[in-house]
Formats: C-alpha cells, sequence, structure tokens
C-alpha cells in the first residue's frame, strides 16, 4: 500500500538518540501534522489484545505485569538481547504500524505531514515519501543521552547496533539534520528545511 498525495509527507529518520523526537516537536510547532511509531507502537501494546495475548503466550510471565499490560522495559531488554526475538515481534507489530500512519497521512489530506520512523531505510519505506530526512549525532552524543535514560555502556551499544548505522541513514537520505548540538540550532535547521519543503 503506498501514498498518493500531492501534499509533501516526510520521513523522518535517524539513529536511537538522534534528536527525533525533538524534531518531531519543532515540525509540530510549525503547522506540520506528525506521527511517530513509537507513539503507534505504544498504544498497540495498550489497546490491542491479540497482540498483547501473542507477546504474552512467546515470553510468559516475563513480560506480563499483573495489570495484563506488558511490560515494555522487560520486553525491550530481551529484544535487544535476541535478534530472532526482534524480527518476531517486528513482525507482528510493523504491519499494523504502518497501516495506521498511512491511514494517518489519508486523513488528512490538505496537511503536510511527518511520519517518525526509526526503521525508515532498513525497512525500504523511502518510496511513500516526498523526501526523507536523517537525524545525526555523534557517537559520543548518544552515548551520554542513552545514559541519561539509564542505560549502561553495554546496553546502549546493543541498541544502536539493531539500527542501520547512522553515517548509512545519512547517506540514504534526501537531506540531514544535525541533532547533536543546541536545540536553538536544531530549530534554526528545521524552520528553514521546512520552508524548503513548502
Amino acid at each position: 500500500m503506498c501514498l498518493d498525495t500531492k501534499i509533501p509527507v516526510v520521513g523522518l529518520t535517524g539513529g536511537i538518540a538522534s534528536g527525533k523526537s525533538t524534531a518531531l516537536e519543532i515540525f509540530k510547532s510549525l503547522g506540520w501534522s506528525v506521527i511517530s511509531a513509537d507513539s503507534i507502537v505504544a498504544e498497540i501494546l495498550l489497546s490491542n489484545k491479540d497482540i498483547r495475548n501473542r507477546i504474552g503466550a512467546r515470553w510468559n510471565s516475563a513480560v506480563n505485569k499483573d495489570s495484563g499490560s506488558i511490560d515494555k522495559v522487560e520486553l525491550s531488554r530481551i529484544i535487544f538481547n535476541s535478534k530472532s526475538d526482534r524480527a518476531w515481534l517486528e513482525s507482528i507489530l510493523h504491519p499494523i504500524v504502518r497501516l495506521q500512519w498511512i491511514s494517518f497521512v489519508q486523513s488528512r489530506p490538505n496537511d503536510h505531514c511527518i511520519i517518525e520512523l526509526p526503521l525508515l531505510f532498513e525497512n525500504n519505506l523511502q518510496k511513500h515519501f516526498t523526501f526523507t530526512v536523517s537525524m545525526f549525532a555523534p557517537h559520543r552524543v548518544i552515548l551520554k543521552r542513552l545514559a541519561s535514560r539509564g542505560f549502561d555502556a553495554e546496553e546502549s551499544q546493543k541498541r544502536i547496533d539493531a539500527q542501520m548505522h547512522s553515517l548509512s541513514k545519512a547517506n540514504y537520505a534526501d537531506f540531514v539534520i544535525w541533532g547533536g548540538g543546541q536545540s536553538r540550532f536544531l530549530k534554526v535547521q528545521i524552520e528553514q528545511l521546512s520552508a524548503q519543503f513548502l
């Protein structure tokens, strides 16, 4: 299923902790309709009982909370320690996520949209977008940001290694945003890029 729209639809990607969420908020403040794959996944885990049951059946009490919800911290630990587990989870989540962000764009036919997709290039989704933008931040900055989220060096590296290298993402993208500096510089870049897109 491909998007068919004359309004700009931008795919935003980048490595973990490269500044994607902050960039998305800036685009939103500039009048763009925005949606994030991570927020869609969070909603699926909260509201889709069938998906929760399938995840619970695979990992049993390891990820099931007493409330019936999924322990996302434990689920994250499992999938970043096993490529096969990560592939299985992505195989059941990604088709639903894709349908939801495509539906989001199609429900806003007169809007310009930004879709934040960490695995945009890994899943060969470029064809859906008018332009692709990749965030880039230095490795040391990413490690520092992940440490502030409570991840040690080993956990951080596993998350970094689970995605395409940031330089490769930058090479594939139509535009690259520097996400390793001050927020005011990030805003200036996005303001200029937004004006160019429109």
